[in-house]
């Protein structure tokens, strides 16, 4: 009996010290330098394979306050690419290894690129459906479409400012995207755009800027109101990198189908919550050769109302939003109460017509929600299979979508005469 507690006094002990030791996790552990971390993905369609795979990935060289420098005297890149061809991604991810004596990791991507040519062809979703298998990848990561290839906007995705090219990756998006000019893009948006049928996905649209101004005399004058109707590619700019994310690229199932411009993003953000802050700028109201420029934030959330008894279901849209007047080129003293009011009625019709015209091209040319009316129309379903027979991807091109912006100038700016 004795014998017989001291053996299991023994196991007891023995299991107590080893136990610890295998709970330790250092078993799969790797040290910083022996990783390379990928801050970007491009994927293309491949020539030779299914897939050319563009990896971005941050360099270890000497990054401090001046930048590393190159031999001849110039500054040192703070990344280094490499592009294969591959039959997956995870493939791709054991070729590439062969560039570097450092094991590849996606733990710290930023965002990951698809060709338009790939986004608008039936391979777009079966690359997308297998990244959140992988561990490393994050599903808060950012998609961009790019107007060209991939790994020609990687090619041009350099840092401006910043030496430090995660810190940089990461801020030029959140920025845009605070700014409205940007769709959220998150990764997991995506994912569960595809997979539903109650709203259909938009992603970041990137393209490659030649970084040349119109001079004078060489060509039509063009006059731009708002400011934001362009896309990726095509911002009237001179100066700082080659790489552009401006507008959005719209699907239907998984397929692009179109893209909107800065201005029908902004739109978009007011419908579906995005838009945190934004400066418009509309024709004077009383002046047209003259402009004012808006502070806009949302004074509420939007409320989005759908009807689905009949045969064409009926939305009520109402958008609510608040401002400050930035400038007035004409110096009509909008201050007063009487002038006011009649910004304020310019403002909402502007954003009314705006608004109007992207459902239309929603409804009539990409037959896609992407303001998510689809979201309130399922909550009159009891059961699945109802929601199912009522096909709302086809009931939404047919919906009447009834706009109402409410505008209110909480402040006038810094002038009080």
């Amino acid at each position: 009996m004795r014998s017989s507690l001291i053996k299991k006094i023994i196991l007891v002990l023995l299991i107590v010290v080893i136990l610890p030791i295998g709970a330790t996790g250092c078993y799969d552990r790797w040290e910083p330098d022996d990783l390379a971390y990928v801050l970007v993905m491009g994927f293309d369609k491949g020539v030779t394979d299914k897939l050319r795979l563009t990896l971005q990935i941050a360099s270890f060289r000497d990054q401090g306050e001046g930048g590393s420098q190159k031999k001849g005297g110039g500054q040192a890149s703070a990344t280094e690419s490499v592009t294969v061809e591959c039959p997956s991604l995870f493939t791709g991810i054991n070729i590439a290894n062969i560039t570097t004596s450092r094991r590849i990791s996606l733990m710290h991507s930023k965002y990951v690129v698809f060709s338009e040519e790939m986004a608008r062809s039936g391979d777009f979703e079966k690359y997308v459906i297998d990244l959140p298998r992988f561990r490393e990848f994050r599903k808060s990561t950012h998609i961009v479409i790019s107007r060209g290839k991939a790994s020609d906007f990687i090619a041009q995705n350099k840092t401006f400012l910043s030496m430090r090219p995660a810190k940089a990756f990461s801020l030029i998006l959140s920025q845009q995207v605070r700014d409205s000019f940007l769709p959220r893009g998150r990764f997991f948006d995506l994912y569960n755009g595809l997979k539903s049928d109650i709203e259909e996905p938009v992603a970041i649209l990137g393209g490659v800027n030649p970084l040349k101004l119109k001079q004078p005399g060489g060509g039509e004058h063009q006059e731009s109101v708002s400011g934001g109707e362009y896309v990726a590619g095509e911002v009237p700019r001179q100066g700082g990198v080659k790489r552009d994310f401006f507008g959005a690229a719209v699907f239907r199932g998984p397929k692009m189908v179109g893209a909107l411009d800065g201005e029908e993003t902004r739109v978009l953000g007011m419908v579906t919550g995005d838009l945190q802050r934004g400066f418009f700028t509309i024709k004077d109201p009383e002046n047209p050769d003259y402009i004012v420029a808006l502070d806009v934030r949302p004074a509420r959330r939007t409320q989005i109302k759908v009807n689905v008894k009949g045969d064409r279901p009926v939305v009520d849209l109402t958008v609510r939003l608040e401002g400050e007047i930035l400038a007035v080129q004409s110096g009509i003293c909008y201050e007063e109460k009487e002038k006011k009011a009649v910004l304020e009625r310019a403002f909402e019709q502007e954003i009314e017509e705006r608004m109007d015209s992207l459902v239309d091209e929603c409804q009539n040319e990409f037959r896609s929600d992407i303001f998510g009316f689809g979201r309130r129309a399922v909550t009159h379903f009891l059961y699945e299979k109802e929601w199912d027979n009522y096909n709302w991807p086809e009931k939404f091109p047919t919906a009447q979508v009834n706009t109402d912006v409410d505008f209110i100038i909480r402040r006038t700016g810094m002038i009080f005469k």
